[in-house]
């Protein structure tokens, strides 16, 4: 996760939802099918979760946040 975040020790929910955006767009355009893309992909999922709970923390982000998030991946790769 710290690679994917560039060693960012506090990023925001946004900066996070970058790294998940990147990273799940390289898994996407390479062999999925592979242990790599399933470790890649675990991230992808724990970097989503932590952008989860960072927008649980900014209350301006709690409503609009989830549904902008999952905008976002759906778009990823196609």
């Amino acid at each position: 996760m710290r690679g994917a975040l560039d060693d960012n020790r506090s990023p925001t929910a946004s900066e996070v939802l970058d790294a998940v955006e990147r990273l799940l767009d390289n898994v996407l355009r390479t062999d999925c099918e592979t242990r790599a893309s399933a470790l890649d992909l675990l991230t992808v999922d724990a970097l989503m979760t932590r952008a989860m709970e960072i927008a649980c923390r900014e209350p301006e982000l709690l409503g609009e946040f989830p549904e902008r998030a999952m905008q976002r991946i759906s778009r990823v790769g196609g």
